[in-house]
């Protein structure tokens, strides 16, 4: 194991000083609790585990020089989180995400004249796969490379492995570990080194890591983070309001992080079903547990929300899809959506009225919008009949009077939070979980689990009741026992039931609706754009499979190379369509 240490003589006094120059920094005493050894529920000695990448352990002791620039930049770690955990996901929205995974997962369509030739019928716009690399990827590297060394170090007393800023150190960890798995799952292989890791280097010119390999170092750093944060520890420096996902509630970190790591593990059940399987029964079996509530939803609160909300009570960053469909109508319903809103019921889901407009009458306002009586309506990603403002399409419901009042009846105000993984999405995670076998799922049925999903998603939306239990015995596949694929055993019909229900659920996060459409091939009623402007990249009567790498990275790294497409990323192990674009059989089991 390499360490960062440029005093090779007296090593133990050197690291006996480090030790006491930070606890004089922090003003902590050694009666101040961070020296007593609270009995943890797993071995120390973080990141040295047998399997673990070298990239994962900081080291324990570094030069009096670096450390004194640490303590230096502490104070101001929590504006650096702050940042960190905010705007990864919601900078430039619209064009890093909304114009291509939004509408590839079959969620928004297109509704301005002048993009139909453009991503949303899988163009490669270079500028703005630029905006999504730098917002995911090189901004909040440079942020996490702020942040690791400080925590770590600063404090760190690593005979009995304590320190005021570890919480925080693995927080971050966690939430790095997601940008990332959303990164690769965008773009394939991805540069990331043992030095980036370590928060000392940047990832201009990191060697590319398979995505295969990008999956294992994101399975260690969840590890060595879930095992290894203390949720117990009252003592600890905690990010409170800094934290713009949870509040500095480390016990929620600690259930979106083995959360998220049974979400990736059944992302590559396909690809490696041995490797997903140990890192799935890891996430479920772990004392932390995993999501339990709403209450527990992986979040961003935009800054236009009233303070109480979690917002800044200041103008801007509204509702990220408020703003791509409502205010700027850029975005109205999929087709696909559509259909999955009318077909999986016989009744209309209580979903779609509660989300989207009927079309909008001819003359409505932003502020004053006149619904019409039409039946809702989504449009064909690539249909050239499409208006901005749309008064044929449904819009997304919202409002612009007393936009910061959040109401029921029309959920996308502009200071609605976004959701990226909720405790809906969980009770999904399981049953397939619970399909698939894997222990500490196997408490309750898939079925069970299934029905837990659709509940927990009818009630984040504030859905009576009535209307949700209504919803689910008019469900098709109760209506007809033989048609029923839990009743039959039938593995991949009940798949498909839990990813359909879940791909509904998980609406409008499209960065997770289009991974699992590609893992999956599911719903089954996604549909081709009815034009390809890829050039050639995506086969014709193919789904897109990527997005290309920016010219950024193709011309600053020389280990880039462009990569088409329509080449399926690691562990999407099959093509949705045959090479005559007829839909092939999935085979989810392997």
């Amino acid at each position: 194991m390499k360490t960062i240490n440029k005093i090779k003589k007296n090593s133990k006094k050197v690291k006996r000083g480090i030790f006491l120059l930070g606890m004089i920094w922090i003003g902590l005493s050694c009666t101040d609790g961070f020296d007593a050894i609270n009995t943890p529920l797993y071995p120390p000695d973080p990141g040295k585990s047998e399997g673990f990448g070298e990239g994962i352990y900081l080291g324990d002791s570094i030069s009096i020089e670096e450390l004194a620039q640490l303590q230096a930049n502490i104070s101001g770690i929590g504006s650096e989180f702050r940042n960190f955990s905010y705007e990864g996901l919601y900078n430039d929205y619209q064009i890093t995400t909304n114009l291509t995974h939004d509408i590839y997962a079959g969620y928004f369509a297109n509704m301005n004249p002048s993009w139909i030739m453009d991503t949303p019928t899988y163009m490669y716009h270079a500028g703005w796969s630029d905006s999504r690399w730098n917002h995911f990827y090189l901004h909040r590297t440079a942020e996490y490379r702020a942040l690791v060394r400080s925590l770590w170090f600063v404090g760190h007393d690593f005979k009995n492995n304590t320190g005021p800023y570890l919480n925080a150190f693995y927080i971050t960890r966690i939430y790095y570990s997601f940008l990332i798995s959303m990164l690769t799952d965008t773009y394939g292989d991805v540069p990331l080194s043992d030095k980036q890791l370590q928060g000392l280097s940047d990832s201009e010119s990191a060697s590319f890591k398979t995505q295969k390999e990008v999956y294992d170092i994101i399975f260690d750093l969840l590890d060595d983070a879930l095992n290894h944060i203390r949720p117990e520890d009252q003592n600890a420096f905690n990010w409170g309001t800094n934290d713009r996902c949870y509040g500095g509630d480390v016990n929620k970190w600690v259930r979106f992080g083995n959360t998220l790591r049974l979400r990736l593990a059944l992302r590559i059940a396909n690809a490696d079903p041995e490797k997903a399987r140990k890192e799935g029964e890891a996430a479920l079996i772990h004392p932390g547990g995993l999501m339990q509530s709403n209450d527990d939803c992986l979040k961003t609160v935009p800054k236009f929300a009233p303070v109480d909300l979690g917002g800044e009570n200041s103008g801007g960053d509204e509702n990220i899809y408020a703003l791509c469909s409502y205010k700027w109508s850029d975005a109205g319903m999929n087709k696909d959506l559509e259909i999955g809103y009318k077909t999986q019921s016989f009744i209309l889901d209580p979903r779609c009225g509660v989300c989207w407009y009927r079309p909008l009458e001819v003359g409505s306002t932003e502020t004053h919008p006149i619904e019409s009586t039409r039946d809702f309506l989504g449009s064909h990603s690539g249909d050239f009949d499409i208006q901005k403002p749309s008064f044929k399409h449904s819009l997304l419901r919202s409002y612009g009077l007393n936009a910061k009042v959040l109401r029921n009846d029309a959920w996308f105000g502009y200071g609605r939070e976004s959701i990226w993984l909720s405790y809906a999405e969980s009770c999904f995670l399981l049953a397939e979980a619970s399909l698939r076998g894997w222990a500490g799922a196997m408490d309750k049925t898939p079925f069970n689990y299934f029905l837990e999903g659709i509940s927990a998603s009818m009630q984040y939306y504030h859905i009576s009741s009535s209307e949700e239990q209504k919803y689910i015995n008019s469900l098709h596949i109760l209506q007809d026992a033989n048609a029923n694929p839990f009743a039959n055993s039938d593995r991949e019909g009940m798949l498909e039931q839990i990813i359909t229900q879940k791909w509904l659920a998980v609406f409008p996060n499209g960065n997770e609706g289009w991974a699992e459409f590609r893992r999956t091939d599911y719903p089954s009623f996604i549909q081709l754009p009815l034009i390809n402007s890829s050039g050639g990249d995506v086969s014709e009567g193919k789904f897109i499979k990527r997005i290309a790498y920016p010219s950024e990275a193709l011309q600053n790294n020389p280990n880039a190379q462009y990569v088409p497409t329509g080449t399926r990323v690691w562990w999407d192990v099959a093509d949705t369509n045959d090479g005559k674009g007829v839909r092939q059989q999935p085979n989810n089991f392997r």
